[in-house]
């Protein structure tokens, strides 16, 4: 086992390494070339850095990354020392000197880097694959919440702590809480516009938690989005607004002492991009008009299943759906095994009725009154997708202003000079261009 290998390791060669000022402000490389401060905000102290209010978070070389509490107080040594991990295994591995408050050492799986955490009380935390966390104030704890963790004291030689507990420097162990069994949240959101809000959540109560912690990361980057601490077993909307893509959601409960859960609850949540057609839009409810035989895309659905109806069976979700015929459909889509996130599409019947003031109209004579009614199985709440009549004499195209009256659009053709007759022709169609209705009319010569 590796702590058995590490029986000579002690505490003084662990601190060797040049020490460099943590930056100040938030950096934006994914994959970075020393320990970059990535989220939050860290203000220069004589001893190191004190994180601001809303906590820090530092990406290190190799993968790994340290998430530290408001308030905490700390340094991040820059130059890794070449520690042997295993056989014929030499990892560069990062300091981490904690002066008080609370940190979790993140070494995921697949990292090339390790991370030490060094505490008050000559206490050191190896981390070389898995998730620690390590808090300093009135008393040091350690937390292992999986992987392979390893506590040293006092220069002895570093012995495993068992995935699920805590131990308390100078004291005893227990047992970490658990994770939250469930989140009410969805795991497939829809945006038909830039991003979408993230809304209310709901968390299975632990019994013996002091809060919970909800984390958004972007699943290929592992980049934070959000983060919040609750007291409470729900998280009120409007935690992140999300832009289409493929998102991880981790939830996990605390302790008296701020610790996480073990084996938090994950769950992966995808925001997919309606391409609405011409003429389509989403009502009040989330539900999609658009007209039969037009296509809905379906962007950024990578990883994300559909079916159709409530029991039909989930396949990869196409690029995109169709109204076969003019009648509602009803999708099913998720991410993973979360809940099914119902779509309905409903058919956007439109139709023109054209009717003149005159079915034997002379000229010269009175104008023309051309009244057009529209018939729309769904109307579009902001008036966005209206109709265009186009009026022509003979073929010859003439403009006619027409003015909106509910469900009618009326307008007046002026009296043509010459000698007639006349065809006046009007044709209407939808904002996407399909054709909704059309009729003609002779106009005689009125008589001398």
């Amino acid at each position: 086992m590796l702590h058995r290998q590490l029986t000579s390791l002690s505490l003084g060669f662990i601190f060797m390494g040049a020490l460099a000022a943590a930056p100040a402000v938030a950096g934006p490389p994914p994959g970075v070339f020393r320990p970059t401060l990535e989220l939050g905000a860290a203000e220069s102290t004589a001893s190191g850095v004190k994180v601001g209010a809303d906590g820090a978070e530092w990406a290190l070389p190799g993968g790994a990354r340290i998430v530290a509490d408001a308030d905490a107080e700390l340094r991040v040594i820059a130059k890794p020392q070449q520690l042997n991990l295993g056989p014929k295994r030499r990892v560069p591995t990062y300091t981490v000197v904690l002066q008080s408050g609370r940190v979790r050492a993140i070494v995921p799986d697949g990292a090339t880097s390790a991370v030490i955490v060094s505490a008050p009380r000559k206490a050191a935390v190896l981390v070389p694959n898995g998730e620690a966390g390590v808090v300093a104030g009135d008393n040091v704890a350690v937390a292992s919440a999986r992987g392979e963790i390893l506590v040293g004291v006092g220069g002895k030689a570093f012995r495993a702590l068992p995935v699920g507990s805590v131990e308390v420097i100078g004291g005893g162990r227990h047992a970490l809480l658990a994770a939250p069994r469930e989140v009410t949240a969805p795991s497939v959101l829809f945006a038909n516009d830039a991003a979408v809000e993230l809304g209310s959540m709901r968390l299975t109560p632990v019994d013996g938690a002091s809060g919970y912690r909800v984390e958004l990361r972007d699943r290929k980057t592992a980049r934070l989005v959000a983060r919040t601490v609750t007291h409470e077993p729900s998280v009120p909307a409007g935690l992140a607004r999300l832009a289409p893509g493929a998102y991880s959601l981790r939830v996990t409960s605390l302790d008296d002492a701020g610790f996480e859960s073990t084996l938090p609850l994950e769950r992966p949540l995808n925001v997919v991009r309606l391409g609405l057609p011409p003429g389509a839009f989403i009502d009040a409810a989330g539900v999609v008009h658009f007209s039969p035989g037009s296509r809905l895309g379906l962007e950024r659905a990578d990883g994300v299943e559909m079916r159709v109806g409530h029991t039909g069976d989930f396949a990869a979700a196409p690029p995109s759906v169709e109204l076969l015929r003019a009648e509602p459909r009803l999708f099913g889509f998720r991410a993973g095994t979360g809940p099914a996130t119902e779509l309905w599409l409903v058919p956007r019947v439109q139709r023109a009725t054209i009717e003149f003031g005159s079915r034997a109209p002379h000229w010269p004579g009175q104008p023309l009154e051309i009244n057009v009614r529209i018939e729309d199985s769904t109307p579009d709440p902001s008036g966005s997708a209206e109709v265009k009549a186009a009026v022509s004499v003979g073929v010859e195209p003439v403009v006619v202003d027409f003015k909106r009256d509910g469900a009618w659009l009326r307008g007046t053709l002026s009296p043509r000079d010459g000698t007639g007759p006349w065809v006046v022709r009007v044709e209407v169609r939808s904002h996407d261009g399909r054709e909704l209705g059309r009729d003609f009319v002779e106009v005689a010569t009125a008589a001398r």
